[in-house]
């Protein structure tokens, strides 16, 4: 072999050498965030605004009260009476949720050649059978009396939760009955879309910038809508408070102001779930969400009593102790402990507190149904 050869031969080999090398030292791209869809929602809103707790904290006026906190009721301002002129609005329809029928067969028949074979007519068009995808995540839905026409869900995809918290005198500071709606709904809108929405709605537009992105008063009712992107999907959180005198639009729900008990709890299974030595009625909450797998219900009944917190132990002791899973846990709150005993009786799940906020003299009956 030529000197010239054994050269080019060296070369070509080189060359091959340097490409492998360069070849093994490359790595391939990964996604190290992967696709939404592979994350299922493991909270349909922000923590602590969805599944509410009435004996840890009262209500807010954007959203239900927070369970994580242990915090009794302060003296606060009454809420605003400016009344003013409410506006028409309108209200886009709900998404269609409903499965439809199959399709009617439409495939043409089948033709024969010369040769008689038959010609294919083509693949027929599966049926329709999937839900809307937001429906399969969301389980909430809009409770009677909510003022729709006064406060819409301006670009709603799906309620994720909705709530009528009635409190009592004895509740609030102000000796008057504080009684609210509170929702969130999902939405695929901007927050500046939603703000201008709700907005428009007011005499006096909300300052931008402020926790609020609309707040007001229209008819005599409290309004609030917060937009949010915390949690997967674009969240709105709307309150509206009812007055305690007649509205200026009518509502065809309720028939006396001030509305002074919850009709929701209208079957509330006291006989089953007797209030020990009742006194005085301090919170009726009622709230329909979307914790998994398909939703929940809440009733809860919070109330003062006459009767000892030993005696009210012994009380619930005696009455539960054949319940299905009976259990008692005992935390501390800012008077003392409190005392929650859980488990289902005649085929309700409930939960109690005796203690609430630790005073000796409060106890809250919540029953939790699931859709």
């Amino acid at each position: 072999m030529s000197g010239f050869h054994r050269r080019f031969t060296l070369f070509v080999l080189a060359a091959l050498l340097i490409l492998a090398v360069g070849a093994g030292s490359c790595k391939a791209e990964t996604d190290e965030n992967g696709s939404p869809a592979d994350t299922p929602p493991a909270t349909t809103s922000q923590p602590g605004t969805t599944v509410t707790d009435t004996t840890t904290s009262p209500p807010v006026d954007t959203q239900p009260p927070v369970t994580t906190t242990e915090s009794e009721p302060t003296k606060t301002d009454p809420p605003a009476t400016k009344t003013q002129t409410p506006k028409a609005t309108v209200t886009e329809p709900p998404p269609d949720t409903t499965i439809s029928d199959p399709p009617e067969e439409t495939t043409p028949p089948p033709t024969t050649t010369a040769k008689g074979e038959v010609e294919p007519t083509g693949t027929p068009v599966p049926p329709t059978t999937e839900q809307d995808p937001y429906k399969q995540r969301y389980h909430g839905y809009l409770l009677d009396g909510y003022p729709e026409d006064i406060w819409p869900l301006y670009g709603s995809l799906a309620v994720d939760s909705c709530a009528l918290v009635i409190q009592t005198p004895a509740y609030n500071a102000w000796g008057e009955y504080s009684n609210t709606f509170y929702l969130v709904y999902v939405t695929d809108k901007e927050q500046e879309e939603v703000a201008e929405y709700y907005n428009s709605l007011l005499d006096e537009p909300t300052e931008p910038g402020g926790y609020y992105d609309a707040r007001g008063v229209i008819g005599g009712y409290g309004v609030s809508a917060r937009w949010s992107d915390f949690s997967r999907d674009y969240n709105v959180y709307l309150a509206v408070s009812l007055p305690n005198t007649p509205p200026a639009t009518e509502n065809p729900f309720f028939t006396d102001w001030p509305v002074t008990s919850n009709p929701f709890l209208a079957d509330f299974p006291v006989e089953v779930f007797p209030l020990y030595e009742f006194d005085t009625m301090w919170s009726e909450y009622y709230s329909v969400h979307s914790n998994p797998p398909s939703g929940q219900i809440f009733a809860d009944k919070m109330f003062a009593h006459t009767g000892t917190k030993t005696g009210a132990l012994e009380f619930y002791r005696e009455l539960l102790k054949d319940a299905e899973g009976y259990e008692e846990a005992t935390s501390e709150a800012h008077h003392g402990e409190r005392i929650n005993i859980t488990g289902s009786l005649h085929g309700h799940n409930f939960n109690i507190t005796v203690g609430v906020w630790g005073r000796e003299n409060m106890i809250n009956v919540r029953i939790i149904e699931y859709a």
